[in-house]
């Protein structure tokens, strides 16, 4: 899958118009895509008015400070341990709680965000957004997504073109939820394949047009099912059409 021809471009011009001169917040996680929407702010966004934090639930990911060395930007540390702590009393579910996790860290980067009456930057990919592979009002819940229109294997390219270090490209991707946990294991496929069904399905394909060599047909109506499963997490508000105009359909902002 090629990177279209001036994406860098219009990622440039989009962050520019759309963030204009307000404070940006983030938070870093340790992760390519992350630490590729923290480069474009830096490319786009005046120094002073970016502001990263890292929030982890006790140790935090070293990667972190290699990644804001790498690009020259300051952040700052804070731990979400006790706030997750509270929930944990009232459930021991690995995937409720880390969903509990990115909720806590989507709150603060809000609170951040009325302190600096700025905007809050996302870090899903398009892959992501299509699988539902996100939580509903924690990292899917931002006032824009940068990097929302480039497949994972997109912003690698991405990554590749704008010199990042390798050991960041060849990092196995993790939400960092649990011990251990990553990505493709959780979606069970990886990356590779994945984005190859999804492009086909972009283009209005049916699963059983979309004949991609080394992908088993099996394995294709599992990811369309996927994605029409978690549309609902990718709109907004679902409200009853009444009035000549409705928010969320034909209101245009």
């Amino acid at each position: 899958m090629e990177l279209p021809e001036g994406t860098l471009d219009v990622l440039d011009t989009f962050i520019r118009e759309f963030v204009s001169d307000k404070d940006v917040i983030l938070g870093i996680s340790g992760g390519i895509d992350s630490a590729l929407v923290a480069f474009l702010l830096k490319r786009n966004v005046r120094k002073e008015k970016i502001h990263l934090y890292s929030l982890p639930v006790g140790k935090e990911n070293s990667d972190v400070k290699r990644i804001c060395d790498f690009m020259g930007l300051n952040y700052e540390t804070v731990d979400i341990e006790e706030a997750v702590n509270f929930f944990r009393k009232y459930s021991d579910d690995l995937k409720s709680i880390g969903n509990v996790m990115a909720r806590i860290r989507m709150t603060f980067l809000y609170e951040m965000a009325n302190k600096f009456n700025g905007l809050v930057a996302g870090t899903s990919n398009k892959s992501e957004l299509l699988t539902g592979y996100f939580t509903k009002f924690g990292d899917g819940g931002t006032d824009f997504q940068p990097i929302g229109d480039l497949y994972k294997t997109q912003v690698y390219q991405l990554a590749k073109e704008l010199d990042f270090p390798e050991w960041l490209i060849d990092k196995k991707p993790s939400a960092n939820l649990w011990e251990g946990q990553t990505d493709e294991e959780e979606l069970g496929i990886n990356y590779s394949k994945l984005d190859q069904i999804l492009e086909c399905l972009e283009y209005l394909k049916k699963p059983e047009e979309c004949n991609i060599e080394g992908i088993d047909r099996n394995e294709i109506d599992r990811i369309y099912k996927m994605v029409l499963k978690n549309s609902h997490k990718r709109v907004i508000l679902y409200i009853p059409k009444i009035g000549f105009r409705s928010v969320g359909t034909d209101w245009l902002e």
